[in-house]
């Protein structure tokens, strides 16, 4: 097995492994510590439900939040598919815009966090980590100069 290879499945046993602890906390300790298939679910489900656009709302948000929940909620199945095509090796410029929009839509997650008054925790950086070791495992090397 390549280094590669090692380094892609790595990748993703770390990824899994993140969703079973915990990916934020808060100061008080209560009410923000949710495990990472509870952020990953809550990402998803929150966007689809709720419509925070109305300042009358009890859930209203900022538009730049609500973007932000909608591109974190999108994260793991972009990523999924970007795993798909490199491990099948298939649409190579596909999976390279993928990527880079995965790179890209990271950092909404800490926006949300900020707007929720929540810390990132070992879930989180796991989740980061993971998806880093899998999106530069397939990259191309680029040769020495010898």
């Amino acid at each position: 097995m390549s280094l590669k290879q090692a380094l892609f499945r790595v990748g993703l046993v770390i990824y899994l492994l993140s969703f079973f602890l915990v990916a934020t906390g808060d100061r008080e300790g209560l009410t923000g510590r949710l495990r990472g298939y509870e952020c990953a679910y809550f990402a998803v489900k929150l966007p689809l439900t709720d419509t925070p656009f109305s300042p009358d709302s009890a859930d209203y948000a900022p538009p730049f939040t609500y973007l932000s929940i909608l591109i974190s909620g999108l994260i793991n199945p972009v990523f999924l598919g970007y795993t798909t095509l490199a491990f099948l090796k298939r649409k190579p410029r596909t999976a390279r815009v993928l990527k880079f929009a995965l790179l890209a839509m990271i950092p909404f997650c800490w926006v949300v966090f900020h707007s929720l008054e929540v810390y990132p925790r070992e879930g989180h950086v796991l989740w980061v980590i993971g998806m880093l070791l899998v999106l530069y495992s397939s990259s191309k090397q680029v040769p020495s100069p010898d």
